[in-house]
This record gives C-alpha cells, sequence and structure tokens, in this order.
C-alpha cells in the first residue's frame, strides 16, 4: 500500500509504516497530501505534542493491536508509540482555548476508540489497521471541536445473518463513552450499499431489496433500544447514472501495476470476487464512498448525520484490506487519502452466510434455534456479544412491538399491528 511518511521523516521502518492519511478535510491532513501552496501554511500551524500530552497518548496506545495483510496482528510497542508522538504534529486548534480543549479532549476520545475498555470482551474492538495510527489521532483531535460520526457500512446480501446487528455494537460502545468523555454529541450513522452491491456483484435485485428491508427494520429495532433518540441513522444508498461513471473513471485509472497490486490485496477477500474486473469495480466502491463522496444516499430511519463532522470508520477485520487499496485511487483534487479506521473482532462480513453455518436474520424472527452449539466459532462469539447486550427473546419482543415480522410462506419483511413501512417504528397517525 503506496502511503506517505507524513510531515517529518521517521527513525524506524516501524514507525513508517503506522503513518496514514486522512481522506476527511475536517481531520487534517499529512503534507503529502496538500497542494503545494498550502505547504508553508500547514507547516506554520503545526504543533509538536507536550510531554504531558504525550504521556496521555502513549497510555491510551501502548499495545494497540496494528493489523497488516498477512492477518497478523503486532501490538504497538512503546518504543514505536514514543517515537511516533514525538514526531507527530497536531493541526487542531486556531487559538490557545482550542488547542487546550484538545489536548483535554483528544486522550479521552482516543480511549474511548481504541483503549482497554473498547478492546475488552464487551467493547469488541480489535485494533488498527496497520498505516491507521496519524489518521485516528487526527480524527481524535477534530473530535474535540466537531461533531463525530461513527459510520458503519454493509454490502449487498442475498441472505442477511443474524449476526449482522451485532456488527454495528462495536459503534454502539464507542458512542457511549465518547459521551461520558464528554465531547461533541457523536452520531452513528449506518449506511447499507445494497444497491451498488448488487450492481457490481451481479446479484438478484429482488432478493436484495428485501433482505436490506429486513437489515434496515433490525438495525432501527436494536439501536432504538439501544442508543439514545437522535443519536443514529439508517442509510441506503440510491446510486444514479452519475454514480456509475464515477465509479467506472476511477477503475480505469489505475495503472498496470496499481491493478496488480490490488488484485493481490483483495484475492479472496470479502465480496472482492468472481473476475477481476469486479473485483477492481469493488475496490472503487470503497474509494467511492468513503473518500469521494460519491455515492448518493437516502435517510431510511434515525435522524440525520451532522454536516462538517469528523467521520471514523468503524469495520471488521476484512475491512483493513479494502481500506489499504484506496490509497491506490487518487483522492479528490486538495483533499487527502483514506482516513480513520478502527478495526472491530468480526471476522466473518456483516453480508454473507458463514461458510461453516450460519443463523439468518429471516430464520431467527420465525423462531430458529440459536443456541450455536455446531456454529462456527467466529459465529459463536459474534453472537455471545450480541446476546450480552440484547437476549433473543428480547430482540424477537423489539421487532414484534415495533411492528416487524416475516411472512414465513413468502419469506418477505411484513409490517404488521399499523406500523408504517416507510417510518421510524411510529405507528400510523401517532407521530406529531
Amino acid at each position: 500500500m503506496a502511503q506517505s511518511s507524513g510531515p517529518q521523516s521517521r527513525s524506524s521502518s516501524t514507525v513508517a509504516e503506522l503513518s496514514g492519511e486522512m481522506h476527511n478535510v475536517a481531520c487534517g491532513a499529512p503534507v503529502s497530501s496538500l497542494p503545494p501552496h498550502a505547504t508553508a501554511q500547514w507547516n506554520a500551524e503545526c504543533r509538536p505534542l507536550g510531554k504531558r500530552q504525550e504521556n496521555l497518548l502513549a497510555g491510551v496506545l501502548r499495545g494497540v493491536p496494528l493489523l497488516g495483510a498477512d492477518g497478523g496482528a503486532i501490538p504497538f510497542r512503546e518504543p514505536d508509540v514514543r517515537r511516533f508522538l514525538r514526531d507527530f504534529r497536531s493541526d487542531c486548534g486556531r487559538c490557545d482555548e482550542e488547542r487546550g480543549l484538545v489536548n483535554r479532549l483528544r486522550p479521552r476520545v482516543l480511549d474511548a476508540l481504541v483503549g482497554a475498555e473498547a478492546r475488552g470482551r464487551r467493547g469488541y474492538v480489535h485494533g488498527l489497521p496497520s498505516g491507521g495510527i496519524e489518521a485516528l489521532l487526527r480524527a481524535a483531535g477534530r473530535a474535540a471541536l466537531a461533531p463525530v460520526v461513527l459510520r458503519v457500512v454493509f454490502g449487498a446480501s442475498t441472505c442477511v445473518p443474524l449476526r449482522a446487528l451485532d456488527y454495528v455494537l462495536p459503534a454502539v460502545g464507542m458512542a457511549a463513552r465518547l459521551r461520558a468523555a464528554p465531547c461533541p454529541a457523536p452520531h452513528l450513522q449506518v449506511v447499507l450499499t445494497s444497491a451498488l452491491g448488487r450492481h457490481i456483484n451481479e446479484l438478484p435485485a429482488d432478493v436484495v431489496a428485501r433482505e436490506a428491508e429486513l437489515l434496515v427494520a433490525g438495525l432501527d429495532a436494536l439501536l432504538g433500544h439501544l442508543a439514545p433518540v437522535g443519536s443514529f441513522g439508517v442509510y441506503r444508498d440510491r446510486p444514479d447514472a452519475g454514480t456509475a461513471e464515477r465509479l467506472a473513471r476511477l477503475a480505469a485509472g489505475l495503472t498496470p501495476a496499481q491493478r496488480g497490486r490490488i488484485l493481490d490485496r483483495l484475492r479472496g477477500k470479502g465480496g472482492a470476487g468472481g473476475c477481476e474486473e469486479r473485483t477492481l469495480r469493488y475496490a472503487a466502491a470503497h474509494a467511492l464512498l468513503h473518500d469521494h463522496d460519491g455515492v448518493p444516499m437516502a435517510l431510511e430511519r434515525g435522524a440525520p448525520a451532522p454536516r462538517d463532522a469528523v467521520v471514523i470508520d468503524v469495520g471488521g477485520l476484512q475491512e483493513r484490506h479494502f481500506h489499504g487499496v484506496r490509497a491506490f485511487f487518487p483522492p479528490p483534487p486538495g483533499t487527502p487519502g483514506p482516513g480513520a479506521l478502527v478495526l472491530s473482532r468480526h471476522s466473518v462480513p456483516p453480508y454473507t452466510m458463514a461458510r461453516g453455518g450460519d443463523i439468518g436474520l429471516r430464520e431467527f424472527l420465525d423462531g430458529a434455534d440459536v443456541s450455536g452449539s455446531c456454529l462456527p466459532g467466529a459465529v459463536r462469539h459474534d453472537l455471545r456479544h450480541l446476546w450480552a447486550h440484547l437476549g433473543p427473546d428480547r430482540l424477537r419482543a423489539l421487532l414484534a412491538d415495533r411492528g416487524y415480522a416475516t411472512r414465513p410462506e413468502h419469506g418477505v419483511p411484513t409490517v404488521t399491528d399499523g406500523v408504517r413501512a416507510g417510518g421510524n417504528g411510529v405507528p400510523a397517525g401517532a407521530a406529531g
């Protein structure tokens, strides 16, 4: 993965690998990502960390697992943490008061995202992608001054697994810890890219649409119970002709060497399967969504995400590969590249059924046994984490209370008890 070395030289190849680049202007950018005329101003505004700030951040970052392309996790060692922090330059705060606020809140924000509690059994965070430390540290600093959006993205599915509901829970925990920091109210944005994923992977449109509706229903019930009112939004993509053109343009701009490296990295990963061109389009779709804001979205449930927010992606272990290949696609002019990503412990993507056995969300609603004694370990772990937050009987009751059920004879999600299909679980006529 092509990485920037950041605004300063690194004295260790290990630390050099840890530097990364942001995709959201609000989160700051390394000097290599900025236009030449902006470099002098960026250097003038950046400041080294004070000793107290370095110690606080080191206490959080020490031991955080860093995951590379080979799947191995290397703990961020004390010497490398110190070396990295001494080289790091903060670009947050336009005055002493703002810089003081950043210094107070940045360690707390970082701890809420990847600290010991986050990486515990209930927090379900694993670590960071190799090359992702700098991006996250800049995002944590900006989070003291701007709203935070924790974004979780789902791909297209022809059979949504029950454990897909657990995929958002690490972000729910992060949001709760951020509110306790305290920092500007965090917002959980869940994005379903079912239409774009269906188009790229050539999946049956009617089946994908039904499964997406079912997943929206499940997420609405779960988040409506666990998250504060107005603190989350569930979106579905609405790609148009311009989306397809932008996607084709991104994929066509790759050099032969870049194509080869992307194909090597993504072989057999997540939804990037089948022919080479499909894999390249799948990679380009990640860059289009995360870095270019190039996929139109519609809010299905909850509240809209705040504008001008610091965006931090939260995803499973396979997302490190797609985060890595996004660096091969040029970002929009004047903006940096791939941004902050925190990796959860989910090892099987939430839009596919595990090969060794799984339970579908539709099966669960129809009363399937969820004891899971014969299920693969990864599935059992995810479901155990889900039940620790909300037991199966309670989850079924929440879905029933909100009017979500299935018709077993058709396998289609339906709405009962006068609840509107397009609403937020509000009985018809009750709103307002």
